[in-house]
């Protein structure tokens, strides 16, 4: 698959921009964070909201059974993920949304013939839910969302990245990644991709890796319309 509208980027052309789900098209972070504060607080660990942010934000759930396992005597970890996905899932049903201005940079992009696609270190599920809840799922076709439930290692591993461009049949190098997590920026220039930091809740200096940092949707749609 190859885009007939390959959008002009930092004076690069880029066919294919692919997003990070959780804190890139939905500001579900700050509801993953409570529900491992949640989670934490069960098992008599007290820990605050930034804590959480900065041990959590963008690694696989197991990292945080990891913590659980050293911390608390007879975890099981089956039960664990299942309970904190139970919440989370009431969590997104309640309260989830999209982020500020993200549905009209993706509608932007899309009408511009632009291929799209999602690639998320969150499950399947999780990402079905979060897309639909928040009125995204309309604007990616099904053959472009990948999860890790796909790819044997999650960020910061390249591979659902990688996974993508093939999918689709892009060259990595003319892709354009958008994440919001220092994993997540690893794994893209891992792949050879040009990544967008978007420090929407992540503090800017955790993106310093990334090619460009911004601070909203709306930046880089924005900057997109300057150059397109």
């Amino acid at each position: 698959m190859s885009t007939t509208s390959p959008i002009l980027f930092y004076g690069k052309e880029f066919d294919l921009v692919i997003f990070d789900h959780d804190g890139v098209l939905v500001d579900s972070e700050i509801l993953a964070m409570t529900a491992i504060q949640e989670l934490f607080a069960e098992h008599g660990l007290p820990l605050d909201l930034d804590t959480a942010f900065g041990m959590f934000l963008g690694s696989p759930f197991d990292k945080v059974i990891d913590y659980l396992e050293i911390n608390v005597s007879g975890i099981d970890r089956e039960n664990i993920d299942s309970r904190f996905h139970k919440r989370l899932f009431e969590l997104f049903v309640d309260s989830l949304q999209p982020l500020p201005d993200m549905p009209s940079l993706v509608d932007s992009l899309r009408s511009r013939g632009t291929a799209l696609a999602i690639a998320s270190s969150g499950t399947s599920e999780r990402v079905s839910l979060g897309i639909t809840q928040t009125g995204l799922a309309d604007l990616f076709d099904a053959g472009s969302i990948f999860t890790k439930d796909q790819v044997k290692f999650g960020k910061p591993a390249p591979d659902v990245f990688l996974l993508a461009a093939k999918s689709l049949g892009i060259d990595p190098a003319r892709c354009l990644v958008i994440e919001d997590s220092p994993h997540g920026v690893q794994a893209a220039k891992r792949a050879g991709m040009f990544v967008i930091g978007l420090a929407y809740r992540t503090p800017a200096e955790d993106l310093r890796e990334a090619d460009l940092v911004l601070g909203s949707a709306a930046e880089v749609l924005a900057l997109l319309s300057l150059t397109a």
